[in-house]
């Protein structure tokens, strides 16, 4: 399985914000580049996390299961990163 941090948090963008317009805009990338790490996430999983339509976009039941555990992941990774670069200073 091969995952990406980036590919962790444009899922998690999408989940808050409900709209991968929205999303993208906040991670500063393009509509299509965000769409293509989400079908990466989900391939690299083999589920859909997202049922999406021409107007919305809403968590399938896997998706809202893996949502606790990506903000879990990326909470550490932020918290770490935090913690490193106090520790340099």
């Amino acid at each position: 399985m091969n995952l990406t941090l980036r590919d962790l948090e444009a899922f998690r963008g999408v989940a808050r914000f409900g709209s991968f317009t929205r999303a993208a805009r906040a991670l500063n990338m393009s509509q299509p580049a965000l769409t293509v790490r989400i079908h990466h996430l989900e391939d690299a999983l083999g589920v859909r996390l997202l049922d999406r339509t021409t107007r919305s976009v809403a968590l399938t039941d896997v998706g809202r299961e893996f949502l606790p555990t990506v903000e879990q992941v990326l909470g550490e990774i932020d918290a770490a990163t935090s913690w490193r670069a106090v520790a340099v200073r």
